[in-house]
């Protein structure tokens, strides 16, 4: 199947989109500071969310520290993982002009990924209760 113009435009965005996160890794690489936003959950109901620490866990891959990324979040390898899958597929369909896969759009990927992330998330919330470190806000 070929690529309309829009959805060639879409994918060029989504390049880009992919791209950030590369860029900012590069970035605070050299040395300049990078800010990013906290966790808007968190800052609201004192509740992290579902991928608290992940991006702590992409810097620690960036600088080769596969230990203390695991430590971060357990999935951050998977989601490197899918996200360099997902670079090279639309880097393809943007030089061929042709769709490849459309695996991204499966009921099973999401509901699988979902069920993982959040029963991660669930098991890391409950580890903050019982250790008392999980305190709601008012």
């Amino acid at each position: 199947m070929s690529l309309s113009k829009t959805s060639a435009y879409l994918r060029v965005g989504i390049l880009g989109a992919l791209g950030a996160p590369v860029l900012i890794v590069v970035l605070h690489g050299l040395g300049y500071k990078v800010t990013l936003w906290g966790c808007p959950l968190k800052a609201l109901v004192g509740i992290p969310c579902p991928t608290w620490g992940m991006t702590r866990a992409i810097f620690a891959i960036a600088n080769t520290q596969w230990s203390t990324a695991l430590q971060y979040h357990l999935l951050a390898p998977l989601v490197i993982l899918l996200w360099a899958i997902a670079i090279v597929q639309v880097s393809l369909e943007l030089m061929t002009r042709r769709v490849w896969s459309r695996w991204w759009q499966r009921r099973s990927v999401w509901g699988g990924g979902l069920t993982l992330l959040f029963g991660y998330h669930g098991y890391r919330l409950y580890h903050l209760w019982i250790s008392g470190e999980l305190i709601f806000l008012p």
